[in-house]
């Protein structure tokens, strides 16, 4: 049996997420103070707070802590991973997860990282969109010669976000419903995120980075931007600028991982989308969703119980 973490990403966070959490556990609490202290955020108040969590500057810190939070909880009772994967923003829990990053340089660099994001969603508007239940090749042909507009995850096969100019919007969903689309879902987020409309955060994050000591992970860690695992030699700077501007290639990750019917995939933090993509994608397994502690605690006993 192996163990899989997944670490959702942007868009995922809901009003008061992992404050459950923050009353229960000195260690959650200690996490999202420290968090606080390093990244300036004033977290408590920003998670019961919908207009701020939704601020790209706000939400990729926090969902951060509270997936990472309870990572650790977890790795506490003695649940560890075998394989640690984000999706997105995610990728830096996971990382942080495996020890490539320290928790306060993941602040730090989640901190300049947003607020890089948020000035290029700021510089260009833009749009994220899921398009559920259409071959790949379709959605292909219908973003194939409008400027501005790419695809932004490869989720599933039969979901891709499709990211870009606002002002493209309607020419973008009119092609896919011309083509038979009938599902799309607007992503409440600031900008067109893995995009070309992210070339100057990615550049600007390029620099930033080089302040930062990056080692390699202590277990299996998949790269959205490779859609493989990171391997020692990899420049993680360089991926992890280009991971920005560049699409998620996620059923790639997901491929690559190579479930059987004895892994257990546990996702963290905010939302479900998680479990519908890695269903759609075919991937083997039980999954347990945990983003409250009775969640935490009926999946440690399960868990546990098994040992």
């Amino acid at each position: 049996m192996k163990i899989n973490l997944m670490f959702p990403g942007q868009g995922a966070q809901f009003t008061g997420m992992g404050l459950d959490f923050y009353n229960e556990y000195e260690q959650y609490r200690a996490l999202l103070n420290e968090a606080s202290s390093v990244s300036g955020l004033n977290l408590l108040e920003i998670l019961e707070d919908e207009e701020k969590l939704s601020e790209t500057e706000n939400t990729q810190i926090a969902i951060f802590t509270m997936s990472y939070g309870i990572a650790g909880l977890l790795r506490k009772e003695g649940i560890q991973a075998d394989h640690a994967l984000g999706l997105s923003l995610g990728e830096y829990g996971a990382l942080t997860y495996g020890g490539a990053l320290s928790v306060s340089d993941t602040t730090k660099l989640l901190r300049r990282r947003s607020d890089l994001m948020q000035l290029s969603a700021e510089e260009r508007k833009g749009f994220l969109a899921a398009v559920s239940f259409m071959e790949l090749a379709q959605v292909e042909e219908a973003v194939h010669g409008i400027s501005g507009v790419s695809i932004s995850n490869y989720n599933a096969p039969k979901q891709t976000v499709v990211g870009g100019d606002m002002e493209k919007k309607a020419e973008f969903e009119e092609n896919i419903r011309t083509l038979g689309g009938k599902k799309i879902t607007y992503l409440p987020v600031s900008g067109a995120f893995h995009t070309k409309l992210m070339e100057s955060a990615a550049t600007r994050f390029r620099d930033e980075l080089k302040e930062f000591a990056i080692n390699d992970p202590e277990i299996a860690v998949l790269s959205n931007f490779k859609g493989d695992f990171y391997e020692r030699g990899d420049d993680y700077r360089e991926i992890l600028a280009k991971h920005i501007d560049h699409p998620v290639r996620l059923s790639d990750c997901l491929e690559r991982l190579g479930s059987t019917e004895e892994d257990v995939h546990i996702l963290l933090g905010p939302g479900k989308a998680l479990q519908s993509i890695l269903k759609q994608n075919g991937v083997k397994g039980r999954f347990y969703v945990v983003n409250t502690v009775e969640d935490f605690k009926k999946t440690v006993s399960e868990l546990k119980g098994e040992k």
